[in-house]
């Protein structure tokens, strides 16, 4: 509760000091009632208060804001992940859509005799679009629960992977509305796909299909085929175009440089703030458990820090420099923080025991803040401010460290300040080992509770383990891309094997009289094998544009790699067509089977 928040502090006057600002007001607005209502009311609210205590008024305007419960750190990738992963299952649709219209063409070819005769009989065109209709809503519905059923079982698998160190529940409920949306949704699909086929299938001419002849509408419905099956190529080329580039992204990601050690770092969260620890007390804690860690085998240096680089949690602090006060990420850290995180040191020195309390009190920053505010010259000795100092001139820079990533591993160079410290309510132990970091594990969460057995270290982990939480995010679209792209793939393959092996089949007659008149088996197997490689030419060529525009919406969410990336793009359409042309192969061998015989009396 809010009342016990002395208790923890050890500060009888925490919540009467109006310069802290780690308190958030939530409310929740009544039925008709706007934001920018609500921000007015509240505006007039905040300006009484700045008149009732205009002494210690800083002209500080109160602001509504809608609440977000996802990180900072994954807000903005949230949004475009959702956004990818929305286009990502509308091209699988598509794809698995033109297979089954595909299907239904197909089927409708193969029974117009049949229709023909119903026809002949009296049946009418709009009972024999019904029939047709019915079968492709049940197909599709049946599709769409098997759909759901295996999202009931992967779902879970999908949430598994988030890393254990993430405060944040992923929470994804199959609940009835995701039910009856995705019923709908393949009642519809089964409607709109089915209901093309359904129309061609009806429209028939009676005597040449009673006598089963090719038609002109036959050869329309043939070129149809054609067409679906080629968007489905297409699509699949940009859908696989998509998953090559993020996983090569993916790869790069995982080479860049942080700026910090990964390798040889143990970290663990310790939180003596909630045990009622005073800041005398604390001081002391971290100071026997840095010598503790550092005393032990293996390790060559012990630091803490209040936040990790690459995390959820930050903090801006206005840094004052010169007559400006600007908004500065600041980090508070213990004794020798550049050392034990291999953070390489460019001018001047590390921090060490008792610059927490030196005055003025050092600062060590980062090179893209040396550059931005003092591009001509050395920074080394430059005083700065905080807002609460009188003099505005309590800090004098002491280091400048090399500029690493703060936020996420694609961010432009930002300027970062580190201040010493000596004791933090809640922060994370740092501890450089000289060899494998996970043989440490024991040691020192034996060496914290040995200290204090109540101190229960949080999140004990390597820096390796630690880096999976800024790529989790990547990872986990990196992985649903495959996952989708190899469904893309199989759909696309089984397509065009399909349509193949059924142009085979109707061309049965036509290859035995081929063969009757001297064709080789390599001829027949040549021109099957040019059909099916021809459509996936096309499709190869219509999706490599179709990419071409499309990939440019990933060029922010990539690293290291264009979004037109050419050997990415050349590499998926060489597999794509390698894997068309075995598709063709199988039913092209077949062809090239056949008893010449045989096949003429095929019907």
């Amino acid at each position: 509760p809010l009342s016990a928040t002395s208790e923890f502090t050890h500060d009888p006057n925490f919540l009467g000091n109006w310069n802290s600002f780690w308190l958030f007001g939530v409310g929740r607005l009544k039925t008709g009632i706007g934001a920018s209502q609500a921000q007015a009311d509240l505006s007039v609210l905040s300006h009484r208060a700045q008149k009732e205590h205009a002494g210690t008024n800083e002209v500080l305007e109160a602001a509504t804001f809608p609440v977000n419960l996802v990180p900072g750190p994954f807000r903005g990738y949230v949004g475009a992940f959702t956004g990818l992963l929305m286009a990502v299952v509308g091209m699988v649709l598509l794809i698995a859509c033109a297979n089954a219209a595909n299907l239904f063409l197909a089927k409708a070819m193969a029974r117009r005799r049949e229709i023909a005769v119903r026809s002949a009989l009296g049946a009418s065109r709009g009972r024999l679009v019904r029939q047709t209709l019915t079968e492709s809503t049940l197909l599709s519905t049946l599709g769409g629960a098997a759909g759901i059923v295996f999202a009931l079982w992967a779902v879970p698998l999908l949430v598994a992977l988030k890393p254990p160190t993430l405060p944040i529940r992923i929470d994804v409920p199959i609940d009835w509305r995701v039910l009856a949306f995705t019923l709908l949704l393949a009642l519809a699909t089964g409607l709109v796909f089915g209901l093309a086929p359904a129309l061609r299938g009806s429209k028939l001419d009676l005597l040449p299909a009673l006598k089963d002849e090719t038609t002109f509408a036959g050869l329309r419905r043939s070129r149809l085929r054609s067409g679906l099956l080629t968007a489905q190529v297409s699509v699949c080329l940009v859908l696989l175009i998509g998953a090559g580039l993020w996983v090569r992204s993916l790869l790069n990601a995982r080479s860049i440089d942080p700026g910090f050690d990964t390798q040889h770092v143990l970290i663990a969260q310790v939180d003596p703030g909630s045990l009622g620890y005073s800041e005398g007390k604390g001081k002391i804690f971290y100071k026997e458990l840095l010598e503790r860690l550092g005393a032990l085998p293996g390790v060559s240096s012990a630091s803490f820090t209040a936040y990790l680089p690459l995390g959820t949690a930050r903090q801006t602090q206005g840094i004052v420099i010169g007559e400006r006060e600007i908004g500065i990420e600041t980090t508070y850290v213990g004794p020798a923080f550049c050392r034990t995180m291999d953070i390489p040191l460019l001018h001047g020195r590390d921090f060490t025991a008792g610059d927490a309390t030196a005055s003025p009190k050092p600062a060590i920053i980062n090179e893209a803040m040396a550059r931005r505010f003092w591009p001509d010259r050395d920074p080394i000795g430059e005083r700065l401010g905080l807002p609460d100092d009188k003099t505005r001139r309590g800090l004098a820079v002491l280091g400048v460290v090399k500029t690493g990533k703060y936020h996420t591993l694609g961010e432009e160079p930002q300027p970062v300040i580190y201040l010493p410290a000596d004791y933090h309510p809640r922060a994370t132990l740092l501890v450089r080992t000289e060899g494998d970091p996970r043989t440490l594990l024991a040691s020192v969460r034996r060496e914290v509770q040995t200290l204090d057995p109540n101190v229960v270290p949080i999140d004990l982990e390597t820096m390796k383990q630690y880096m999976t939480l800024p790529l989790f995010p990547a990872h986990t679209t990196g992985l649903l891309l495959g996952a989708f792209g190899l469904v893309a793939l199989i759909l696309a393959v089984v397509g065009l094997y399909g349509s193949i092996a059924y142009s085979v089949g109707q061309r049965t007659r036509e290859i035995g009289i081929r063969m009757a008149m001297g064709a080789r088996p390599g001829d027949v197997l040549k021109l099957v094998v040019r059909q099916g490689l021809m459509l996936a030419v096309v499709g190869v060529a219509i999706g490599l544009v179709g990419a071409y525009g499309v990939t440019r919406f990933l060029a922010s969410l990539l690293y290291g790699i264009g979004p037109t990336d050419p050997a990415t793009f050349a590499g998926v359409a060489i597999l794509l067509t390698a894997v068309a042309l075995l598709a063709s192969y199988v039913p092209a061998r077949r062809a090239a089977k056949l008893d010449p015989m045989v096949a003429l009396r095929y019907e």
